[in-house]
């Protein structure tokens, strides 16, 4: 029986930690495909940029980076792809003014990269995979059995991002995220707990819980559950030490998640909340869903249930 060959795959990434995190699924979906992790472009067989569209010039930095790639591509046939939000926000765009891109790969199509880079390796068709998936299949998570890395970790870490949800349904009038990422969907608590209890047998002591509003956790679940009540069952996950999450919009900061900080051990005295304005007019020009008046409540109850909590 013939041995497969062994291919290398480097990944650029850009943005916040959902990028991060996504970049760490993709290389091990990539496992099964026989492709291992370089930190050196030239030895790469597949070049991955994951991108992102918040970041100051987004588009430059994803062009600027292909421009570099180029030669790899006419000299060794590298395959390039482009991943992450200016993946999916510009979708054949892209295609179309990079001739030597092979690949457009957007936020709800990770799960479908190993078959979508096999069609380019077999018949060198450039492919682009854009469209939201409404039933939260790019949500699921990516456990290998055999592997020295399991779901967002690497052996060396003691901290790990877990993704718990992945959207946002608030539409700020300045924000991409939504038209990039989609409508708020979570993952099943089960999985997010199995996946935290396999980081912590792998050595992990600290996890931060992703989502581009983790406080509006629970839409779309079968179970009701919020987020507040999520975080009581992975404080009880054995050889866990500490949590942390991000990001929270304080429109949905509740009383139960502000108590959360007095009674959950594991989680970390921090809350990152984006204030945005201290202008009243300037936040319902934003559409953000709160005043400053009501913002500021929030952080004297925040305040209130643990002083030394860093805002």
């Amino acid at each position: 029986k013939q041995a497969r060959v062994q291919k290398r795959v480097y990944i650029e990434t850009y943005g916040c930690q959902m990028n991060e995190y996504d970049t760490e699924r993709i290389l091990r979906l990539l496992e099964s495909s026989n492709y291992l992790e370089t930190k050196d472009a030239k030895e790469a067989d597949f070049i991955l940029i994951n991108t992102c569209s918040v970041r100051e010039k987004p588009e430059h930095k994803v062009y600027s980076a292909l421009g570099r790639y180029q030669w790899l591509k006419e000299e060794r046939g590298t395959i390039i792809g482009v991943a992450g939000c200016v993946a999916q926000q510009e979708g054949d765009r892209l295609l179309n003014r990079v001739p030597y891109l092979d690949m457009v790969i957007g936020t709800h199509a990770i799960p479908m990269l190993p078959q979508l880079l096999q069609k380019v390796e077999c018949s060198g068709q450039r492919v682009c995979e854009t469209g939201f998936d409404p039933e939260g299949n790019y949500l699921k998570t990516i456990l290998p059995q055999k592997s020295p890395v399991v779901g967002s970790i690497r052996l060396d870490k003691v901290k790990s991002y877990v993704t718990i949800m992945q959207g946002c349904d608030h539409f700020c009038s300045y924000c991409i995220v939504p038209y990039v990422r989609g409508r708020e969907k979570s993952r099943s608590s089960g999985e997010i707990i199995e996946e935290v209890k396999r980081l912590t047998e792998m050595g992990v002591k600290e996890v931060c819980l992703l989502g581009q509003n983790v406080n509006g956790y629970g839409k779309g679940l079968e179970e009701e559950l919020r987020f507040a009540e999520l975080l009581p069952r992975i404080n009880e996950t054995e050889g866990l030490h500490r949590i942390r999450f991000t990001t929270s919009h304080p429109a949905d900061l509740s009383e139960e998640l502000i108590q959360a900080f007095s009674r959950l051990p594991k989680l970390c005295e921090h809350i990152h909340l984006p204030f945005q304005s201290g202008s009243d007019r300037i936040l319902k020009a934003m559409h953000r869903g709160y005043t400053k008046e009501s913002y500021l409540e929030k952080i004297d109850r925040l305040k209130g249930v643990c002083p030394s909590i860093a805002v």
